[in-house]
């Protein structure tokens, strides 16, 4: 019979007789090897594919790794140095994962619509989380209320400067004076305050607008137009040649032609096909009101020979041949800066409704239903993931009001509306695949996993790897062999259940686990989600939302509805006619305040840091851990500022330091 035992190194010199020992102990049980021979899953086989941790330090964990579950001192020394040699290792044995199958749709209210009663029975609000959470939003109103009760020169805003005095007004009122208790303060989120969000003069920068699609809100959405991820033959088709030379500002721009851009893998785009065509609500509060929306953008980017940022080539708002294109050399000042700030507002909106909302928000809530109903208290997995679920119940029913009712913040100032918000949530579950819990799986189908700068996905890689380590540390103190995964029926049924909540066999969930190295990678699955994947499609919206000329949601300037002689502004000082279509004061300060409001406080660090988990057998593991958090901490901190060195975008959203444990904000 197979035990796992405590967490403990192990020294070299007894290697060989702990393997004897190993091999010892598989005869006794009967197993000729821990290979599964009956027992494969489709998950097994897409996830083998790739597997975030380098060959090497994989051997070293099977080498170290006794059939106890004790580990080799080599595991838990290595410097930042061989991190940094195994990360080039690993990208140059990157490989592609299993293209996904056709997959079955189903609008989310309707697999939603089963699980609503056994939701309110799981639900447990938790009074001190709720009543922080509900201070922070009460603070958040309170600073909007001050800041519009000053006396102002003018009635509406009438600069571009003046939003970056309200982003600044709300971040230092927040960082000076949070409105928590002392011993919650060092949760309190410090804004960036980075002068690209504030300063009036810089955030229509060309540069600008290309770095945050690859170091900012909505990063997951950046696609590389050919063979993988965007296929040509899906851009042919709505893009618009007949009033638009795309083969001239490509070659302009790189010295590319539009096919020698694709062939060489320089071509780029930030794709926004699920707003096309949304119905938006009669009463929203924008020209498009009662409609279809028209005027989803598509942005289209090249990467020049020996440059690592890319650049913008055009920007089409429509996804069909005759729609509407600007480009920096063939509009004026006013509507290239116009196809911009559409872009920005639909980027907004794709991050928090579809990479924020659906993908982290309602994502984890299907995962964590299936553990609390399957998985008693007292199992070890159970233990493990119910720190990672900590206020996440409590968030999504605190927020309904704020991000999904019909009357909230969000659906009042949406591109689209309340029920565009809603259509575009059920997209996304249309959309969603397994594959995105893990980063270089999700950036090798989007064909982006090689761009030379691309923060967002460096870090997550980095960050994903710690997290597996974290992982493994974790299942081989509990369990010692394959065997003991594939007769934990407990285990299984948690695995079965979950499936089934995402509609077994088309999401890419596994519905079985034969293998230690599987159970690893679902826990590392579910880890990144709870943990840096919310974090970086979250968190940026500190910056990026509050500062309405990059992120208002709510900009829906019809192109049909501008008076020519007020679209004649040659600089942002002269640019009034396109300040009026970001809506008023009072609409700016509330966005403003529900951003503040929802992304004020980290509530928790990336492992738990309570008594119970640095007790007994896991205390080594979370020195580990934290030892490799802290090597990251110090590495991504010294590329930002190498970043801001340069004139770049800072990405600190996943630095460790800046990442929760859970989804509880």
């Amino acid at each position: 019979m197979c035990e796992a035992s405590e967490y403990s190194p192990t020294s070299s010199r007894n290697q060989s007789n702990e393997n004897q020992i190993r091999e010892n102990q598989r005869k006794q049980n009967g197993l000729k090897s821990v290979k599964v021979d009956n027992c494969q899953s489709d998950f097994s086989e897409q996830s083998s594919v790739l597997h975030i941790v380098p060959v090497r330090l994989l051997c070293l964990l099977v080498q170290a790794t006794t059939a106890f579950g004790k580990c080799n001192n080599s595991w838990a020394d290595m410097s930042a140095e061989e991190d940094e040699a195994e990360e080039d290792a690993t990208k140059r044995r990157l490989q592609y994962p299993i293209s996904m199958s056709a997959e079955l749709r189903q609008p989310l209210r309707e697999i939603d619509s089963d699980a609503s009663a056994q939701y309110q029975k799981d639900l447990a609000i938790d009074p001190e989380w709720s009543a922080i959470y509900n201070t922070m939003v009460a603070y958040s109103q309170q600073l909007g209320e001050t800041y519009l009760a000053q006396e102002l020169p003018v009635p509406q805003i009438d600069s571009f400067q003046e939003y970056g005095n309200i982003s600044k007004f709300f971040q230092n009122g927040f960082t000076n004076n949070p409105p928590v208790d002392a011993k919650y303060r060092p949760w309190a989120l410090d804004p960036a305050n980075d002068p690209n969000f504030t300063d009036s003069n810089r955030w229509a920068d060309d540069k600008l607008f290309a770095n945050a699609r690859v170091a900012g809100l909505n990063s997951g959405n950046v696609y590389r137009i050919g063979s993988r991820g965007l296929p040509l033959s899906t851009v042919n088709g709505f893009l618009n040649k007949d009033g638009f030379d795309w083969d001239a500002a490509i070659q302009d721009l790189s010295g590319f032609t539009y096919r020698q851009a694709v062939l060489r893998k320089r071509l780029f785009a930030q794709y926004h096909p699920k707003m096309w065509g949304i119905a938006i609500d009669e009463t929203a509060q924008n020209p498009f009101a009662g409609q279809s929306f028209s005027h989803a953008p598509f942005v289209m980017f090249v990467l020049p020979r020996r440059e690592k940022l890319f650049r913008v080539v055009a920007v089409q708002l429509g996804y069909n041949k005759s729609s509407l294109v600007y480009s920096p050399t063939t509009s004026s000042f006013f509507w290239w800066t116009y196809a911009k700030a559409i872009a920005n507002a639909a980027n907004t909106l794709h991050a928090q409704m579809v990479l924020h909302l659906h993908d982290a928000h309602f994502t984890g809530a299907r995962f964590a239903l299936a553990t609390q109903r399957e998985l008693p208290p007292s199992h070890a997995v159970r233990k493990l993931m119910d720190y990672h679920f900590r206020g996440m119940h409590q968030v999504n029913t605190l927020s309904f009001a704020s991000l999904i009712h019909p009357e909230g913040s969000f659906a009042m100032v949406s591109l689209v509306g309340h029920s565009g918000n809603m259509e575009l949530v059920a997209k996304a579950y249309e959309d969603w695949h397994y594959r995105k819990l893990n980063p270089q799986h999700e950036a090798a189908y989007r064909g982006v996993q090689f761009l030379p700068y691309y923060p967002y996905y460096h870090d997550a890689v980095r960050m994903f790897r710690v997290l597996r380590q974290y992982a493994d540390g974790f299942v081989r103190l509990h369990f010692c062999c394959d065997e003991q995964v594939r007769k934990d029926d407990l285990l299984q049924r948690w695995v079965q259940a979950a499936a089934t909540v995402f509609h077994r066999g088309t999401k890419g969930v596994p519905d079985k686990l034969c293998t230690i190295g599987e159970l690893v990678d679902y826990l590392t699955h579910q880890i990144w989600l709870y943990t840096g994947y919310h974090a970086a499609n979250n968190f940026p919206a500190a910056e990026y939302a509050m500062y309405m000329p990059v992120g208002h949601v709510g900009l829906a300037l019809h192109p049909d509805q501008v008076d020519e002689t007020l679209a004649a502004a040659t600089s942002l000082d002269n640019l009034d006619y396109l300040i009026q279509q970001y809506g008023s004061r009072l609409e700016s300060v509330t966005v403003s305040a529900t951003v503040l409001g929802l992304v004020g406080m980290k509530f928790s660090e990336i492992i738990d840091q309570s008594e119970a988990f640095q007790a007994g057998r896991t205390a080594k593991l979370a020195n580990f851990v934290e030892k490799k958090l802290e090597n990251l901490e110090r590495r991504l901190v010294k590329e930002n500022i190498k970043r801001r060195q340069d004139g770049l975008l800072t990405y600190k959203y996943l630095q460790p330091s800046e990442v929760i444990g859970s989804i509880s904000i």
